[in-house]
């Protein structure tokens, strides 16, 4: 996120570093990185540095602002990952760190949670297609490792994948209320009329994708434990040359395909390598095709939402609008 967030107090993060992690916080650097999450450079008064992380619990395809439930998936998902790299073997697991309560992320006012990772210096690649066949594949035999290993979390407590989408009832009604002005800010307007020229294909694409769904619910036989976000920007190279896969945040007990449709491309690069790795021995390409959509039809819920709502022009509804648009790239531009 660019913004800094208005209602996370600086002394507030601060005492939760002290009380929960016994990090005694000289300075706090933000750092605008990512799209969802706030996420800060601690450095200690024993010159240790710490990446913390402050997740909005109203945001993200799980909120559907509940936040006690977003809690909820994100603890486990987050004590999933930490049983990865503590008990699992997954060396390349960039975890929380345990706070003195032995917990992995703690509540922090009434909209936030907050986690601490060691700071790993390195690069990621911007979020979205991997750049080269190579790095598909670097990717994929993680995440067959991952797969592999899904036994080891078994009593972590991760969710399981529900399929619904978050702020699906507000694009429901955003689509049922097309004809007066959204004077909610600066993108209710441009919504509005992009979502106009094509009312109706929107919501059948939310009808296929509920069809889907329904079939793949049905059949569970073969779930694991899935990250939910492999894309390239959260595969992390220390300048060591060591592999991290980072932000853990959406891990759900899921289909194999969760994570291969971001990992695979069209000529199913990686494939072999995450069979190599321990991953599923069968690709569903229907359910790799579920997936690809839910990810965008989530994605515009979660714009139309937040244009729904007042806000104001900032470097974050720009990307979201911009995100928006891409996703909807054959409606008029308004």
């Amino acid at each position: 996120m660019h913004d800094q967030p208005t209602d996370l107090d600086r002394a507030a993060l601060r005492d939760q570093l002290q009380r929960g992690w016994s990090i005694d916080a000289v300075s706090l650097e933000y750092l605008p990185v990512g799209f969802g999450s706030h996420h800060w450079l601690a450095a200690g008064a024993d010159g240790s540095r710490w990446f913390v992380t402050a997740t909005d619990l109203r945001r993200g395809h799980n909120a559907a602002h509940r936040p006690d439930l977003a809690f909820a998936r994100l603890d486990g998902a987050l004590r999933a990952a930490a049983v990865l790299r503590d008990e699992g073997g997954l060396e390349f697991v960039l975890a929380p760190v345990r706070a003195s309560d032995g917990s992995v992320v703690r509540r922090t006012g009434a909209h936030y949670a907050i986690r601490v990772e060691p700071f790993v210096d390195g690069t990621s690649a911007r979020d979205g297609d991997f750049d080269d066949p190579g790095q598909r594949r670097e990717m994929a035999t993680l995440v067959g490792r991952l797969h592999a290993a899904s036994a080891a979390v078994a009593d972590a407590g991760p969710g399981r994948d529900d399929f619904a989408l978050a702020d699906r009832e507000a694009l429901e009604g955003a689509l049922g209320d097309l004809n007066r002005a959204w004077n909610y800010g600066p993108f209710g307007e441009p919504t509005r009329r992009l979502l106009r020229g094509q009312a109706g294909a929107v919501g059948e694409r939310l009808r296929g994708y509920d069809r889907l769904s329904e079939h793949l619910r049905a059949t569970q036989a073969g779930w694991l434990l899935t990250h939910g976000e492999p894309h390239n920007a959260n595969l992390l190279r220390a300048e060591s040359g060591r592999l991290w896969l980072v932000d853990w945040d959406t891990a759900l007990i899921a289909p194999p395909e969760r994570d291969l449709w971001m990992v695979l491309d069209a000529d199913l690069a990686g494939w072999d390598e995450y069979r190599a790795a321990g991953g599923a021995d069968s690709l569903d390409l229907n359910a790799l095709a579920l997936y690809r959509e839910r990810w965008a039809l989530a994605e515009i819920c979660e714009y139309v939402a937040g244009f729904r709502r007042p806000h104001h022009d900032s470097d974050d509804t720009r990307e979201a609008w911009r995100e928006l648009r891409g996703y909807l790239p054959d409606l008029p531009s308004g």
